[in-house]
């Protein structure tokens, strides 16, 4: 067994200390947000320092023209020298606009070269504007810690994450700030054991119902190409496959290999096989093979089934037979959720769990 595979195999001791503490996961506990670190500075605070009124110190601090620049000036350098960020909490209660949901992102965005993600992004979006709310996309940098440098503003009165950012880093912010988050598709192997509030993709049962449809297809042997090691998504894909192809054929008719790992000598054994199927634990990784195989001369369907998981427009380009989720129905129950933290002090989100659905291709 090659070393990428003893790597993702040895993330499986990850992916059960994470189904061990799941039932806990999104019910009632001590809120990470409930504990920021230190006094909070108020504009009241800011008025004593500059010895100005507090309605003075508001304007100046929304930018307002009403003031003199060099006041606002004067008034943001002590704001920054104080560490001094915005009570969004008050803001609400005293029935003021300009409400923000922030969802963060690492800082080099690249998890937005993904369709799912854009398209759960534009939705999230969509529900913000609906409601006179703005949706502001947050660097994972800014949750850097630096001790000699004050706080920066955050404009955002709840945190979704997506799940590719270390959930010490989310944790972090969200106590830091005072905001509550919620980590959108945990799948960084930090979030093994994460006790936060989280949304998660059904992968497990995804996989399991696209192996049981290539089994009805006529697949008698399957490869599992698994497209990231230590990925929690993926690891918990490999185990649903697992499970069902269990209860269809011997386990000896099934392999896991690395994606980096798979020759043009392999593909072609897998051709020659009866039967042969291949389930790429996402589409950007079956389309690589898709690819591949056309060049091989190998035929999709008939020499190997393919399918994948996701359910990019990539892959709905060719027919690609895949799992996939409703970005709209992530970004609802994600929206809906950190709304109830926020507005109502919500204990619970609801169920943590996001269906997938079975999209039948010409690939199978």
């Amino acid at each position: 067994m090659s070393s990428e595979i003893r790597k993702a195999a040895g993330a499986d001791d990850v992916l059960e200390r994470e189904r061990k503490s799941r039932d806990g996961a999104n019910r009632v506990f001590p809120p990470p947000w409930t504990q920021p670190l230190g006094k909070r500075v108020t504009i009241a605070d800011l008025a004593r320092v500059l010895g100005m009124d507090k309605s003075s110190v508001s304007l100046a601090l929304r930018d307002s023209p009403r003031v003199a620049e060099a006041t606002r000036a004067r008034v943001r350098a002590a704001a920054a020298e104080h560490n001094y960020s915005p009570n969004w909490a008050a803001k609400q209660l005293a029935g003021t606009l300009g409400h923000a949901i922030g969802l963060v992102m690492p800082s080099t965005f690249d998890c937005l070269v993904h369709p799912p993600v854009v398209h759960t992004t534009q939705a999230l979006a969509k529900l913000a504007a609906r409601r006179g709310l703005t949706l502001n996309l947050i660097a994972s940098e800014q949750l850097a810690e630096v001790s000699h440098e004050p706080l920066r503003p955050l404009h955002a009165d709840g945190l979704l994450v997506w799940g590719d950012v270390p959930s010490e880093e989310t944790a972090r912010l969200s106590a830091t700030y005072a905001r509550p988050s919620i980590v959108l598709d945990p799948h960084h192997p930090s979030y093994a054991s994460y006790p936060g509030y989280s949304l998660r993709i059904e992968n497990h049962a995804g996989a399991s119902m696209l192996v049981r449809h290539l089994a009805a297809r006529g697949a008698e042997h399957l490869t599992f190409v698994q497209v990231v090691a230590e990925h929690l998504g993926h690891i918990e894909r490999w185990h649903g496959t697992q499970q069902a192809w269990a209860e269809h054929a011997s386990p000896a008719t099934l392999e896991r290999v690395a994606l980096d790992r798979v020759t043009d000598e392999h593909l072609k054994r897998i051709a020659d096989r009866k039967g042969a199927a291949i389930f790429c634990s996402n589409d950007r990784g079956a389309m690589q093979l898709w690819h591949r195989l056309h060049e091989l001369g190998i035929s999709i369907p008939t020499d190997v089934k393919l399918a994948g998981f996701d359910g990019d427009e990539y892959g709905a380009l060719v027919g690609l037979t895949t799992a996939l989720f409703d970005s709209e129905a992530l970004a609802e129950k994600a929206f809906m959720a950190i709304w109830g933290l926020i507005k109502n002090n919500a204990a619970e989100i609801g169920d943590p769990s996001v269906p997938v659905v079975l999209r039948r291709g010409s690939t199978s």
